[in-house]
C-alpha cells in the first residue's frame, strides 16, 4: 500500500507542479516552491523527530542523526512511514493525513525545481532555435530601456534575441514573458562567425536588425565592430543588415557604414540619447504649436521658453528650441535656469559661441525650485510659450516638471511644460492624467531609420541621381543628415505657420504670394539657427573678399575653381548668415564673381513649394 500511495503521490505532484509552472508566471512559481521547502522540512523536522525520538528514546544521537536522513529523504520521494505508524500521535487519521501532506508538499517542492530548471533550459533552447526562423531581431544589452524597446518588437512579430553578460533576474523574466531569449556565451558577447551561423544568419536576401542598445556606448561600439567582423567572414552581404546603437554619430557612423570596397551594415544609425529625446521633443511638441499667426503665416506672438536644468539632455534642447523657435514676425527669447550654469556652459561657449551671441539667450544660476526661479516665472508668465524640465535623474524632473504646471495652472499662464529625459519626453499641460508620455524607444523611431524618414526624403531631393533615398542616406556625410534632419523636424511648424494640416497639404499646397514669402523668411531663420548650432559663424567681410581673389586666381589659372566663396566647412563660416533683406545683394555679388546665377531667397521659397511632394512622398 505504502508503494502505490508513493507512486500515486509523486505522478500527482509531478502533474501538479508542470500545471502550476505552466500558468503562473516564474517570480511566482518559485516563490511557492521555497515556501513548500520551508514548510515540508519543518513539517518533516516534526513528523521523524518525533518517530525517532519514541523509536530510539535511549540512543538520541541516533534519533537525531536518522531524522535528518529522514527529512532529506522526503524531498527524494522517500518515506518512513513505519517510523511513526506506531505510535500514539499518527493513531489518527488526522494526523496520518499531514504526515503525508507534508510528503507531498516536499515531493511538489522538488518537481517544481526539477521542472523549473530542465524546463528552462529547454524552453531556451526551442526559443533560440525558434528565432532562426521568422524575421530577427538582435539586441545587444539587456535593461528597461532596451526590454521595452524588445516587448514593442515582438508585438510586432519579431523574434527577438538578447545579448548580455550578466543581466537581471528582474529584466530575464520580463524579457522571457514576452517570448525573447537572452544569450551570455562568450561567442554572442563578442560574435564570432559560429554565433553567426549559430543564429540562423545566412546569405541571401532576407534582412538582419541589430540594435546595440547598452547603457555603455564603448561596449556597443565593440560589440557592433565584432559582429561586422563575423558577419563579414560569413559571407554576409552588407545589404542584408542594418544596426541601430547608441554611440557617438560624427565619429561611429562613417566608421561602421559599408561603403565601396569596405564592409560594414548596409544601413546605420548612430544616436545619442539626449539629441533624440531633444529631437522628439521638437517632433511631438513643435514650438510653434504654442503661437498663432496670421492668414499669410506671419507669427502673431514672440516665443518665450525656459530651461531648467543644463546637463546633456538640457543643452541637446536649448540646440533645438533654437532651430525650432524661429518665425517671420517673431522674436525668440529663453532663460535657462541650473545652479551649475557657469560651470557646464565652457565647451557650449566655445563651441557654439555664434549661437550665444546671435539669440536672446540668458543663463540663471538658480535650481528650477528656487525661490528666484519662481520669481522669475511669475513675471514672465503670460509671454512664456514653453518650459523643458531636464534637472537630472527622474524623480527631480518629476518634482520640479509637476510643481511647475500646477503652477501654472494656477497662474493662468498658457506655457506648456514637458520633462525631457534620456528615455523619453512627458507633456504635463495636455489635461491627462497620468502625464502624456512619448518614449525614445519605439519602433517608430528606431526600426529603418523611423525618427528620419522626412530627413531621408529631404536629402534624397537634394541628391538629383538615380540612387534609392536609403543609397544616397548611407552615402550622405554627418553634416548633411543633421541639415536634413533640421529641415524634417521644422515640417510640422511650417504646416502650422501655413494654417493647414498635413493631409490639407499634401491635397492641395496653392499658398498666397504673401504666404510663400513669409514662410521663406521663416525658412532662411531657421535655416541660420541650424548653421549657429553646428557651431558656424558669419563669415567677416575681409574673409569673403579673400576666398573671392582665391576663387578668381584659380579660374585663372585652371579655367575653373571649385571654391565656394560663401562656405568655409573646415572654419565653419558662411556668408548667408544675413538677414533675409541682404539676400539679394549677396547673390548678386556672388554671381558677379562666379558667372553663376545663384538666387538665395529663391533657394528658401524652393524648398516651400517642395512641400506637397515631400509630404506625398512620406505617406507612399
Amino acid at each position: 500500500m505504502s508503494e502505490f500511495t508513493s507512486v500515486v503521490l509523486f505522478t500527482g505532484v509531478l502533474f501538479l507542479a508542470l500545471i502550476i509552472n505552466l500558468a503562473i508566471k516564474k517570480e511566482y512559481s518559485t516563490k511557492v516552491t521555497g515556501r513548500c521547502i520551508v514548510i515540508a522540512a519543518l513539517g518533516g523536522v516534526f513528523i521523524y523527530g518525533y518517530g525517532y525520538s519514541v523509536m530510539y528514546a535511549d540512543k538520541i544521537p541516533l534519533a537525531v542523526l536518522r531524522s535528518l536522513i529522514a527529512v532529506c529523504g522526503i524531498f527524494t520521494g522517500k518515506n518512513d512511514f513505519s517510523v511513526v505508524k506506531d505510535t500514539p500521535l499518527f493513531a489518527g487519521s488526522g494526523a496520518v493525513f499531514f504526515f503525508w501532506l507534508i510528503h507531498f508538499v516536499a515531493q511538489y517542492a522538488t518537481a517544481s525545481a526539477v521542472i523549473a530548471t530542465i524546463g528552462a533550459r529547454a524552453l531556451h533552447r526551442m526559443r533560440l532555435w525558434l528565432a532562426c526562423f521568422g524575421k530577427l531581431s538582435l539586441i545587444y544589452g539587456v535593461n528597461e530601456n532596451s526590454i521595452s524597446f524588445g516587448r514593442r518588437l515582438a508585438a510586432g512579430g519579431d523574434n527577438v534575441v538578447f545579448v548580455d553578460e550578466k543581466p537581471a533576474d528582474s529584466l530575464k523574466n520580463a524579457a522571457s514573458a514576452f517570448g525573447a531569449v537572452i544569450v551570455s556565451d562568450k561567442n554572442a558577447i563578442t560574435p564570432d562567425r559560429r554565433f553567426v551561423r549559430n543564429m540562423g544568419i545566412r546569405p541571401g536576401r532576407k534582412h538582419y536588425d541589430f540594435y546595440a542598445l547598452h547603457t555603455d556606448c564603448s561596449k556597443n561600439i565593440r560589440f557592433a565592430f565584432a559582429l561586422s567582423d563575423a558577419l563579414s567572414a560569413a559571407d554576409i552581404d552588407a545589404r542584408q543588415t542594418g544596426i541601430v546603437l547608441l554611440g557617438e554619430e560624427e565619429t561611429h557612423t562613417a566608421q561602421l557604414q559599408a561603403y565601396g570596397d569596405r564592409y560594414g551594415f548596409g544601413n546605420v544609425t548612430v544616436f545619442e540619447p539626449a539629441d533624440m529625446a531633444a529631437r522628439l521633443l521638437i517632433q511631438k511638441f513643435p514650438p510653434a504649436a504654442t503661437i498663432s499667426f496670421d492668414e499669410n503665416g506671419l507669427a502673431a506672438q514672440d516665443f518665450s521658453a525656459a530651461i531648467i536644468g543644463f546637463g546633456r539632455v538640457g543643452q541637446a534642447v536649448l540646440k533645438q528650441l533654437v532651430m525650432s523657435g524661429q518665425f517671420a514676425g517673431s522674436n525668440f527669447r529663453l532663460a535657462v535656469f541650473a545652479p551649475d550654469c557657469s560651470k557646464v556652459t565652457g565647451y557650449m561657449s566655445v563651441t557654439n559661441r555664434s549661437l550665444l551671441e546671435n539669440y536672446d539667450i540668458e543663463f540663471y544660476d538658480f535650481d528650477g525650485r528656487s525661490r528666484q526661479m519662481y520669481t522669475w516665472l511669475t513675471q514672465k508668465k503670460d509671454s512664456l510659450r514653453y518650459i523643458v524640465v531636464a534637472a537630472g535623474n527622474s524623480k527631480t524632473n518629476r518634482e520640479i516638471s509637476s510643481e511647475i504646471a500646477r503652477f501654472i495652472g494656477r497662474a493662468g499662464s498658457s506655457a506648456q511644460v514637458y520633462r525631457c529625459e534620456y528615455s523619453g519626453v512627458t507633456c504635463y499641460t495636455e489635461g491627462t492624467v497620468p502625464p502624456k508620455q512619448q518614449s525614445v524607444y519605439t519602433v517608430d523611431l528606431l526600426c529603418t531609420g523611423g525618427a528620419d524618414k522626412m530627413a531621408m526624403l529631404l536629402n534624397h531631393s537634394y541628391c538629383a541621381n538615380d540612387k534609392t533615398p536609403q543609397e544616397n542616406w548611407a552615402a550622405c556625410d554627418y553634416f548633411s543628415r543633421m541639415s536634413s534632419r533640421a529641415s524634417a523636424d521644422f515640417m510640422p511648424s511650417m504646416l502650422i505657420a501655413a494654417g493647414k494640416t498635413p493631409r490639407q497639404a499634401v491635397e492641395n499646397w496653392d499658398i498666397s504670394p504673401q504666404m510663400l514669402e513669409n514662410l521663406a523668411r521663416t525658412e532662411h531663420l531657421r535655416w541660420c539657427a541650424f548653421h549657429y548650432a553646428m557651431g558656424f559663424e558669419k563669415m567677416p567681410p575681409q574673409v569673403y573678399d579673400e576666398r573671392e581673389k582665391q576663387y578668381l586666381r584659380e579660374k585663372s589659372a585652371t579655367g575653373h575653381s571649385n571654391l565656394r566663396t560663401g562656405k568655409d566647412m573646415a572654419l565653419r563660416q558662411h556668408a548667408c548668415l544675413i538677414p533675409w533683406e541682404e539676400l539679394d545683394a549677396l547673390s548678386a555679388r556672388e554671381n558677379a564673381v562666379t558667372g553663376g546665377n545663384v538666387d538665395y531667397k529663391e533657394a528658401d521659397r524652393k524648398n516651400i513649394r517642395a512641400v506637397q511632394n515631400l509630404l506625398r512622398a512620406l505617406n507612399d
